[in-house]
């Protein structure tokens, strides 16, 4: 997903604006073809983001199966660098609000990155009344032109901490990709709540023998969403000598890299699957958000004119959020009485329903906040 048809040159765009295939939506010569009227959806990603087998390709999976059911067309843009993200996004605010044609566009801003540019610029699409934006990953609506989305991820990562803190002695890590981004520290601090809620339902003994702490890929700044091979691997050895045996990765991209070193260097580790369904012995459940379902509901809603909410925040409650069971996997819990030499029972989906219900009460308590 890295290829160069993704990567736009911004010198090509000045001249013509182009379809992921490269179909002309917008020529300066009036002698040429007349361009199409085909309502077209232009995603810009953060820098570097596509490829990620998580996040970032969720939704861009959900963008092309959409505009195919509805005939629309796409121009999904990952660029290199912030700087060259803040190329792109110029050139589309330029050109959206200066079209003279009546084409519907929606420009999707999918990084809380370039928060700034956004609320510093929304406004100039008023000029053109066929225009509109969708910024992704923000609690706070803008002031003027623009819709707003944001999908807790409170409610699913409560769930997941109370599931994992009834394992029988489980020394969890939280990765975290930054402490900049509050999708991530949302995240973090829901599973943590949950694994301290899961504790206090264990006998003293039992409490002792779980425990639950975090760390970040990027102490300081706004990375941490990538990480190399030999970094991955270096990582996961100093953990299972620490003796860490679940890894919950709520880091981007670099959860894939994890989870692939762990498959393939037979790392004797669990590891917790984030934003997408990990398929593999070594994940025992996974924490799904469907940033997917949710573009696609958000384009439907831009298509029926004036239908897309100014802000829209989805979680747990709404099906967007979900704690998936791996079933090939069994995952064994304490007893409720702690008795000793008891065979150990595993866990059902009556108690994961019970701990499904908690985490959303959980989740609508912290909004209403």
């Amino acid at each position: 997903m890295k290829n160069s048809h993704f990567v736009l040159l911004a010198t090509v765009l000045l001249l013509t604006g182009c379809t992921k295939e490269c179909n002309t939506i917008y020529r300066l010569d009036p002698n040429e073809e007349v361009a199409s009227t085909t309502p077209l959806v232009t995603v810009v990603y953060d820098a570097d983001a596509l490829g990620d087998n998580s996040y970032n390709d969720l939704i861009y999976n959900g963008v092309e199966r959409i505009a195919q059911e509805l005939g629309l067309r796409t121009m999904q843009q990952s660029p290199r660098t912030y700087e060259e993200g803040l190329q792109y996004l110029e050139l589309m605010f330029r050109q959206m609000e200066t079209a003279q044609d009546s084409v519907r566009r929606l420009l999707v801003v999918a990084s809380p990155g370039y928060d700034d540019f956004i609320r510093g610029n929304n406004r100039r699409l008023e000029a053109n009344p066929f225009a509109d934006l969708l910024y992704l990953e923000t609690r706070t609506p803008l002031e003027g032109k623009g819709s707003t989305l944001f999908l807790t991820y409170y409610g699913a990562m409560y769930e997941g901490g109370r599931i994992e803190a009834a394992v029988e002695r489980t020394n969890a890590l939280l990765v975290g990709a930054n402490r900049q981004t509050p999708a991530i520290t949302d995240a973090m601090l829901g599973y943590h709540d949950g694994f301290q809620a899961g504790l206090k339902l264990l006998t003293e003994k039992q409490a002792s023998r779980n425990h639950l702490s975090s760390t970040y890929l990027d102490e300081t700044g706004a990375g941490g969403f990538s990480v190399a091979d030999t970094t991955a691997l270096r990582l996961l050895r100093q953990w299972r000598d620490e003796d860490i045996t679940t890894i919950v990765p709520v880091c981007g991209g670099a959860s894939n890299t994890f989870s692939r070193m762990i498959n393939s260097t037979l790392e004797a580790m669990t590891i917790i699957g984030i934003d997408i369904f990990y398929d593999n012995y070594f994940s025992s459940y996974s924490i799904v958000k469907h940033i997917d379902r949710a573009i696609t509901q958000c384009i439907r809603q831009w298509l029926n004119e004036g239908a897309m909410p100014k802000h829209q925040l989805l979680g747990l409650a709404d099906g967007y959020t979900e704690v998936i069971l791996n079933p090939d996997r069994d995952i064994y819990i304490w007893t409720p009485s702690g008795y000793e030499g008891e065979t150990v029972p595993r866990l059902t989906m009556e108690m994961k329903q019970e701990m499904h219900e908690e985490a959303v009460r959980k989740e609508e308590e912290r909004e209403k906040k």
